[in-house]
């Protein structure tokens, strides 16, 4: 597993995002994060979207995103 800052994990997240049909209308990628858990597996996908985008599809391809970053990254704590 690779450990990865907040910032290059929102940077790759945003590009996979970017890639499924419909993700194109996303504009930002934020990782939120349990900042009380030392559990670096323990982070979600805040998602920002143009107005139009197709929400359900904006929403599957978040979690599928999330899903294949969290068996590849993990996330470094400061």
């Amino acid at each position: 597993m690779i450990s990865v800052s907040r910032k290059n994990l929102e940077l790759i997240a945003l590009q996979e995002i970017r890639s499924f049909s419909g993700g194109e209308l996303v504009i930002a990628v934020e990782v939120e994060c349990d900042e009380d858990n030392p559990n670096t597996m323990n982070w979600r996908l805040n998602v920002t979207a143009a107005d139009g985008a197709d929400i359900d599809r904006i929403d599957y391809a978040a979690r599928t995103t999330t899903e294949r970053l969290k068996r590849r990254y993990a996330l470094q704590r400061h």
